[in-house]
């Protein structure tokens, strides 16, 4: 009989925190659960580290790839892997608090609108300890149409406690999963949107963990090669290829949202200035990184100016 959860346990080298976030989902108090580890092709002590957890308590499997498939298709495979009515990705570097799953679970089974079932993020510093940061609830997008709730994901709102989140896996896998670009994950944010609503669980915590070899810590360039291993570059022109998957993805759910209304709700939110400005620079960049990077650091002066002046 499969597990009524599955969670899936994407990996990369990840010797220095792994331990420590399985112990945290083995230490829930809903253990209906299967745990999936997917290792790509670590080159640290990752492997035997999973292993021995996973000779100790069934409900895990580790499964090495033969080769770095890249962030994106690490995460897919996880979720490929699974069968549990409900699906959480979970990050070898985070904690989450002891009664999450059960809270998740239960919000989900109560909330039938729902597809994501997310916590509380509060962050964490590489020894563990509480930091200043945290991350603010999404708004209650009851009565939002399926396009409005697109946009607000497209080009307005990060959510890593969502991405994070416990979500439907029928719904999920109606979805393009993740691409292997940079922000794909809030493009796939989007997409569960335009299937329903998100749900928050104000109680259950995930303990987001920063430190200096996180992905979004990285440059550009290395959050590329993170991504896809093939790929070469300076230009990696995040924000193009998530806006070109955005129009695919309106397109595949033109049946919950008219294409003319997710088109047109995305083109709103692109029409902001910060954006725009992204847009051009990766423009800029194809032809000439050099002068992109020129641009680009002149901005960041300008915008750093302007805050001093303020101040």
């Amino acid at each position: 009989m499969s597990a009524r959860v599955s969670l899936g346990l994407p990996v990369y080298n990840g010797e220095n925190f792994i331990a420590e976030a399985i112990l945290s989902l083995l230490d829930q108090d809903f253990e209906d659960f299967e745990l999936i580890i997917t290792d790509n092709a670590s080159t640290d002590r990752t492997a035997q580290i999973c292993q021995a957890f996973a000779a100790s308590d069934r409900r895990i499997r580790y499964v090495p790839n033969g080769r770095n498939l890249g962030a994106g298709p690490n995460f897919n495979r996880a979720f490929e892997l699974s069968c549990g009515t409900y699906f959480k990705w979970c990050a070898h570097d985070d904690l989450i608090s002891r009664n999450l799953l059960k809270e998740a679970v239960r919000a989900l089974d109560e909330n039938a609108s729902a597809v994501i079932a997310y916590p509380t993020l509060q962050g964490i510093d590489r020894n563990g300890s509480l930091t200043s940061y945290s991350e603010g609830a999404l708004p209650d997008m009851k009565g939002w149409s399926p396009a409005a709730r697109f946009r607000a994901f497209a080009t307005e709102l990060g959510c890593d406690a969502a991405v994070f989140g416990l979500c439907r896996r029928g719904d999920l896998a109606l979805t393009s999963l993740h691409e292997s670009y940079y922000g794909s994950d809030r493009a796939l944010l989007a997409e569960m949107a335009l299937l329903g609503e998100f749900i928050h669980v104000a109680n259950a915590v995930l303990y987001n963990r920063d430190h200096p070899t996180r992905s979004v810590n990285l440059h550009s360039t290395e959050r590329l090669a993170w991504q896809d291993q093939g790929a070469s570059g300076a230009n990696s022109l995040e924000l193009s290829r998530r806006l070109r998957h955005l129009v695919v993805i309106a397109y595949r759910h033109r049946r919950q949202s008219p294409l003319h209304h997710s088109l047109c709700q995305l083109l709103l939110g692109v029409m902001k200035p910060h954006l725009l400005g992204r847009l051009i620079l990766e423009g800029i960049g194809t032809f000439s990184p050099a002068l992109r990077g020129k641009l680009r650091r002149a901005g960041v002066r300008a915008l750093k100016s302007i805050h001093d002046s303020s101040i």
